[in-house]
């Protein structure tokens, strides 16, 4: 392995804090928040925002989030300003980011390499799977192909294996593009399935 992967943990203040519990009787408990909604409101919108973009830029594994070396500064990034965006709301809030390495020999013994390489291509198709299947036109419009191009260029960074076979899916995905929509919304669809069957055979 060239690239060291880690382990990212991206928390942000939650907007639900409790300010105190009272029991009102046997059955009832009253919860009063420490933030009113328009408050809690703004807190979500900032966590939605930078979760979301926290997400596109590392990889989806069981729940946890995986990233290499090259990813790190971008991910550092996003919770700077996370971090600046929620305290402008409270100085009480805030984003923090931890990462734990994965060692190399641990990815190479085989079966956590190939999940993560399953995961991976996993997050990919089902990503563009999402764009595609509710399309109503027989044909992808210029701007949708060149949407969804963009989108497959950002997803290679994905690629933190440095697995051929990764980017040999995004480019087999990307000559979809010029199928009728049908045809290529079947075939996207049999990829999810196929790397599902193989992350559950794992």
């Amino acid at each position: 392995m060239e690239k060291r992967i880690y382990v990212l943990l991206f928390r942000m203040s939650s907007s639900e804090r409790v300010a105190e519990t009272k029991m009102i009787d046997d059955n009832t408990k009253e919860i009063v928040y420490a933030f009113p909604r328009s408050v809690r409101m703004k807190i979500e919108r900032v966590r939605n925002k930078y979760r979301r973009e926290f997400e596109e830029r590392t990889v989806n594994f069981y729940g946890l989030r995986l990233a290499d070396e090259d990813t790190i500064p971008e991910a550092k990034e996003i919770v700077k300003n996370a971090d600046k965006e929620l305290k402008e709301i409270d100085p009480t809030l805030s984003a923090t980011l931890l990462k734990v390495p994965i060692s190399e020999q641990a990815i190479e013994e085989g079966e956590l390499y190939s999940k993560i390489l399953y995961a991976i291509q996993y997050q990919v198709v089902h990503a563009i799977f999402n764009r595609v299947k509710d399309l109503k036109s027989d044909e992808l419009r210029k701007n949708s192909k060149e949407s969804i191009r963009e989108m497959l260029d950002k997803m290679r960074r994905l690629n933190i294996l440095r697995d051929e076979r990764i980017d040999t899916l995004i480019d087999r995905i990307e000559k979809m593009l010029d199928m009728k929509v049908q045809e290529m919304r079947n075939q996207i669809l049999e990829e999810l399935q196929y790397i599902e069957r193989e992350l559950e055979a794992i």
